[in-house]
């Protein structure tokens, strides 16, 4: 993705704020901080581990990232907690 790509996608973006599918197959808005479900051993974190997203991050190639306790970890690793 190039600079100007990048700038333009962020125009768009929150660092506090992202939309996800519930199970009722629902459009809801979670502020952070938010809950997350670790998926698999990733760093020092545990599966099955309930952590909390502090802020969004938006990579080079335009992909979401968690920030965790001043660390970022790709979104794969993780469930969204909506309840």
């Amino acid at each position: 993705m190039s600079g100007k790509e990048l700038i333009e996608l962020l125009k768009y973006c929150s660092p506090h704020i992202i939309y996800v599918v519930n199970g009722q197959n629902r459009v809801i808005k979670l502020h952070t901080p938010f809950k997350l479900l670790v998926l698999q051993d990733i760093g020092s974190l545990r599966k099955n581990q309930n952590v909390s997203c502090t802020e969004l991050k938006i990579t080079n190639q335009g992909r979401i990232v968690f920030c965790i306790d001043g660390k970022n970890y790709h979104t794969h690793h993780f469930d969204i907690l909506t309840k």
